[in-house]
């Protein structure tokens, strides 16, 4: 049964967890030296910052660009500035320094809180930083050297409406530049929503954190935070033995992780027949998954579930599905026919759009008809309070975005899908990605898992060569290392699988790279585009 929303400010949700159960631990780092924080801590180190950050000068409405290490300090200086009603600018350093500071310039923020290194390229790209008016350099004890501070008097949260900005978060720019997403609170509030009414997470979990933006949440759900041994920027080096540390030595009840973490949990588990008895739930997100590992990852969660949630940072979760369901869809899925993206959860309407480049029209200027057919390839498009409020400062790729559809505003993803028999939501890749040929449009989703299936073949990647419209489609393939098989013998299954059943596809060029390059932020999206344009100027 669904509760009823939350209106209001986000850090109202942690302040009534600390009021309520104060002794809870909030927040666990197994890091170097591992230590905790209970709700009261938190709450308490919430304030003193909140004040701190009022007596240098930042107030309500201020954009606040927020460059620190993820952790603890991270959770504590976004609750602070949620406090007091300033909007928190979350951009991911691992895109890059050249788009980072695009960002920068694009988002213009007044204060700049951050680490003494961000404090040193800021002065050396003054230009880039020149709406900065007041800028903290945090120290790695900073939270600690605060704590004597005085409160201010009359310190108490700032009030929010629905409709005020919260944070603006930017995008890993996978498929195009890192744009800026406009948060509500309205927005916050319908993602916690979601998390408890739709996943079922209750007050008193453990959660194991390895996106950090996502910590965000559990202070104000009641749940506990638990921060492995691992860098957050590149989880595709993290160590499974310490991402299973943390799980059994805290008997995680929950995880929110990339397929490149749940692979890392999975083999583990599969090599030394670990049983994960707490886990109620593990949350996949950020790339397709394939069948195989939310099946083999499903076997080792005796008491829980495998979750795929579908979502970007515009909008996130609009649908889920679980691994009963995608096991039962697993033959259809790699013969081509979309990853099973499941059911709109509550509150969130998807609809499947004509497919094309121009922005799409407005109620006012021209009715537009949805597809309805099964099977029938759109773009999907979605709307409801977990859709975020267009990008910041981005006009352009607002309206790009965004169109009115019977008095609602929607969103496009950028995605491709269409309805299965079943009414279920399938997806079949960017839009951006997808190759037009000479026979007509081909999706990665249509063929890529097919020769994922061969063995030797790690992941491949479909990419369209020419500089004109109509391209050459080709696969471009990574070699699984632990396989005892050569290039030539993989090129070859694949081209026999390509001329004997699946010569509609027009692929006859197959190519190898030692890695598939990926997104910074998730390791598993790949980048298409960029291996497009390589070769095709090489071939």
């Amino acid at each position: 049964m669904p509760t009823q929303p939350f209106r209001g400010n986000l850090a109202e949700h942690l302040f009534k967890n600390a009021k309520n159960n104060p002794s809870a631990i909030a927040v666990i780092s197994h890091q170097n030296i591992p230590c905790h924080w209970t709700f009261e801590d938190l709450h308490q180190d919430v304030i003193k910052c909140a004040s701190f950050f009022l007596s240098k000068g930042i107030k309500k409405g201020d954009r606040t660009l927020l460059m620190v290490n993820p952790g603890y300090d991270l959770i504590v200086y976004c609750f602070a500035l949620l406090y007091i009603g300033s909007i928190p600018i979350i951009i991911d350093p691992g895109m890059g320094l050249f788009s980072l500071l695009k960002c920068v310039r694009r988002s213009k923020p007044k204060v700049l809180l951050t680490v003494p290194l961000i404090g040193f390229i800021s002065w050396f790209f003054r230009k880039t930083f020149s709406t900065v008016k007041i800028k903290l350099l945090l120290a790695k004890n900073f939270i600690s050297q605060i704590k004597n501070v005085p409160l201010g008097e009359n310190l108490k949260s700032e009030e929010a409406d629905d409709s005020d900005l919260a944070a603006i978060v930017f995008t890993s720019g996978s498929t195009g530049p890192p744009k800026g997403v406009r948060y509500l609170h309205r927005n916050f509030n319908a993602q916690i929503q979601v998390l408890k009414d739709i996943f079922g997470i209750i007050e008193g979990e453990i959660d194991l954190v390895t996106l950090p933006v996502f910590s965000l949440f559990n202070p104000a759900l009641g749940v506990t935070s638990v921060i492995p041994r691992m860098n957050p920027r590149k989880p595709a080096k993290a160590k499974a033995s310490n991402i299973l540390d943390a799980i059994n030595k805290y008997k995680t009840t929950s995880a929110f992780c990339s397929p490149v973490i749940g692979s890392k949990i999975m083999d583990f588990c599969k090599k030394h027949n670990v049983k994960l008895t707490n886990m109620n739930r593990i949350m996949l997100a950020g790339a397709p998954s394939s069948p195989y590992l939310i099946s083999s990852l499903s076997s080792h969660l005796p008491n829980g579930r495998v979750l795929v949630p579908y979502g970007a940072t515009e909008a996130l979760p609009v649908s889920y599905s679980d691994h009963e369901t995608i096991k039962q869809l697993a033959k259809s899925t790699l013969e081509g026919e979309g990853s099973n993206l499941g059911k709109p959860v509550q509150g969130v309407s998807i609809l499947l759009f004509p497919i094309r480049n121009s922005p799409l029209p407005d109620d006012s200027d021209e009715k537009i008809k949805p597809i309805k057919e099964k099977f029938i390839t759109g773009e999907i498009c979605v709307s409801g309070d977990t859709v975020t409020d267009g990008y910041d400062n981005m006009p352009g790729a607002t309206r790009d975005a965004r169109f009115t559809f019977n008095g609602k505003e929607y969103h496009r993803m950028g995605d491709l899908g269409h309805w299965d028999k079943d009414k279920n939501l399938r997806f079949m890749g960017r839009k951006a990605e997808c190759v037009l040929t000479e026979s007509g449009p081909l999706e990665t989703e249509r063929c890529e898992p097919i020769f994922n299936e061969i063995k030797g073949v790690r992941r491949c990647a479909l990419i369209g060569i020419g500089y004109e419209k109509i391209k050459e489609p080709s696969l471009v393939v990574e070699i699984d290392k632990e396989m005892s098989i050569t290039k030539e013998e993989v090129k070859e299954k694949i081209l026999n699988l390509l001329k004997n059943d699946y010569s509609r596809f027009g692929i006859t060029k197959v190519f190898f790279e030692k890695k598939l390059p990926v997104d910074a932020r998730h390791n598993a999206k790949i980048h298409r585009l960029s291996l497009s344009k390589k070769w095709t100027s090489i071939v």
